[in-house]
């Protein structure tokens, strides 16, 4: 990705405990060069942000993020079916980080195998997220393969 030393990555968050969302948040909050730009609660309110659709319209009130953090269980749309629809998208610079409540390796290798640059399990424990964020954060400054389109 293109960012210079000082320019933040900015993160849209797709989950639809509020609570996970601000455990999220909280733990962005300390790594300046992550800025939340954005916040989603359910999977179609994940594509329209995305594709720039409805209220999610003005790119400059709710830019397009360069790192989506996708929740597995959501209404409406699982992270399964966000992923299988982001493989059919021109968004070759969106990183796609899964944090799941699922520990089973067959969720995080079939989040994988559908495009996610990485999967972590949620964690209460401080420590624990912020390492997981530490990770992410080190995941954005590697340059990686170019996406091919799948459809």
């Amino acid at each position: 990705m293109g960012k210079t030393q000082k320019q933040p990555y900015s993160v849209l968050l797709a989950d639809d405990s509020p609570q996970d969302r601000l455990l999220m948040r909280l733990a962005l909050q300390s790594h300046p060069r992550l800025s939340v730009v954005g916040e989603v609660s359910d999977g179609i309110e994940t594509i329209a942000y995305l594709s720039g659709d409805g209220p999610f319209t003005d790119r400059k009130q709710y830019p397009f993020p360069d790192l989506l953090i996708l929740d597995l269980k959501m209404p409406r749309k699982t992270g399964y079916e966000i992923l299988e629809w982001l493989q059919a998208q021109a968004f070759d610079e969106l990183r796609i980080v899964v944090v799941s409540g699922s520990v089973l390796p067959e969720d995080r290798d079939r989040s994988i195998a559908l495009g996610a640059d990485a999967y972590y399990v949620k964690a209460a424990d401080r420590l624990k997220r912020e390492a997981m964020v530490r990770g992410i954060e080190g995941l954005l400054k590697k340059s990686r393969p170019r996406k091919t389109v799948r459809r």
